[in-house]
């Protein structure tokens, strides 16, 4: 008895099933040689003596009732997805750390409040039972690598279905990841080709340049003063989408571009830069996609070296930030989209009250950076599903709130799907340090 118990031990543990593959291993490799009426098998350097004719029929016999027990659960479960003990983990892949932190930590933050706030009124209901909604989040301080390391563990160890990536280059290098892994993708990254109909599970949740260059007709109409444009970003995916996409509406409107740069994150001497720039006469410095502590030291050496002019963001940067780099009368009548701090309407003021609660200090960034909770609950309420796939065809079609007004997902016209969030968008001037809203603009298209 005890070689035979020895055989269908080691067997049962030399087998492991990959369901996400649909592969089955064998984790020791196994020999097989048959004298007379006896079999031989052999398992690293021990050898399995045992009766051949009943022992092959106990191990044929169990192998077949496992493979079978996996290929049913493989069939039934391959079209749902479960959420063990009532909980719907939702993963963030965000810089909480370096340059970028400063959208980083308000993406995680806004998240958990929706998040929470949700949970406190007992859950999100789906198909008549309650779901706790849990974050799993990771920084990966906008390096292309630690990106996606976070996202590969979010997939593989944490199991989560749904992921918020912030920052185009490191949304761009997990893009066929989170295909591959049927990820439900609602990411706050610039990034050419990310909003696309080969990536139908991804909903971008912010308004990207074809959106926020709206921005500069109402620029065009208020200060014609301006003629030459000078750009400086990131050299990565997000910049050169963002740089490209603003310059081409930009000279459609009669501007022309005198200088176009990029950086590599972490810099911190423009200077070599902005003297190429500057000896183009700009009127104005765009720092389109540039993170908020970038965007103080370009600032601060440029006003240094003697540039007069207007900078403006229309990606998104937190003017306070960049203030307590470049000094308050250095940023003072720069033009942003995306961030707001007077005045607020009523919805923000409450959300600034709860917001502050919590973490125990106002960040204006989490105002947009909540979309990607706004959205995902109200794509689960409408679909009444957990499967990625019907949420995104849910998602589609459902209008929600966000701290706006109504929000929806659409841009068809302009990237083949119907993915990208529209709403009104937000445009301040920075006056008297405060980054005050001077007006709210649709995207071109719908």
């Amino acid at each position: 008895m005890a070689p035979a118990t020895y055989l269908l031990h080691t067997s049962v543990d030399a087998i492991s099933i990959d369901k996400s593959r649909r592969v089955f291993y064998s984790a020791m490799p196994l020999r097989t040689r048959v004298y007379g009426g006896y079999t031989q098998m052999s398992s690293g350097s021990e050898d399995a003596h045992v009766k051949g004719d009943i022992l092959m029929q106990r191990f044929i016999t169990l192998l077949s009732l496992m493979l079978c027990a996996a290929v049913a659960s493989l069939v039934i479960g391959s079209g749902q997805v479960h959420a063990a003990d009532n909980v719907i983990k939702f993963g963030i892949a965000t810089p909480l750390s370096g340059p970028a932190a400063a959208w980083g930590i308000p993406h995680k933050q806004a998240i958990e409040l929706v998040f929470d706030e949700v949970n406190s009124q007992g859950g999100l209901d789906v198909g008549g039972k309650k779901y706790k909604l849990e974050v799993v989040a990771y920084d990966h301080k906008y390096v292309i690598a630690e990106g996606v390391a976070t996202v590969n563990r979010l997939i593989s160890k944490d199991e989560v279905k749904y992921v918020s990536i912030l920052g185009g280059a490191v949304a761009k290098a997990n893009e066929e990841a989170v295909n591959e892994a049927g990820v439900l993708t609602l990411p706050l990254a610039y990034a050419e080709g990310l909003v696309s109909p080969k990536n139908p599970l991804i909903f971008h949740c912010f308004p990207a340049p074809p959106e926020t260059t709206t921005f500069w007709k109402w620029v065009k109409e208020h200060h014609p003063e301006i003629k030459r444009l000078a750009t400086i970003s990131p050299n990565d995916d997000t910049g050169w989408w963002s740089i490209k996409v603003e310059t081409q509406y930009t000279e459609k409107l009669g501007y022309e571009t005198v200088a176009k740069e990029f950086f590599e994150r972490g810099l911190t001497d423009f200077n070599p830069i902005l003297l190429r720039m500057l000896a183009q006469n700009p009127d104005i410095i765009s720092v389109n996609a540039a993170p908020a502590g970038s965007v103080g030291l370009i600032i601060k050496q440029a006003r240094e070296l003697g540039f007069k002019g207007r900078f403006i963001h229309i990606g998104q940067v937190d003017t306070s930030v960049v203030s307590g780099i470049a000094g308050k009368p250095n940023v003072e009548g720069m033009w942003v989209h995306g961030y707001v701090e007077t005045p607020l309407p009523e919805a923000l003021k409450s959300w600034k009250e709860r917001y502050t609660k919590k973490y125990g200090e106002w960040n204006a960034t989490s105002i947009d950076f909540a979309n990607p909770a706004f959205a995902f609950v109200a794509a689960v309420k409408k679909a009444q599903s957990l499967d990625p796939k019907k949420i995104a065809q849910a998602m589609q079609a459902v209008e929600f709130d966000n701290l706006w007004g109504k929000a929806h997902f659409g841009g068809k016209d302009y990237y083949g799907i119907s993915n990208q969030i529209i709403y009104a968008m937000p445009f301040s001037e920075v006056k008297d340090g405060m980054a005050t809203m001077i007006v709210q603009l649709q995207p071109p298209h719908n």
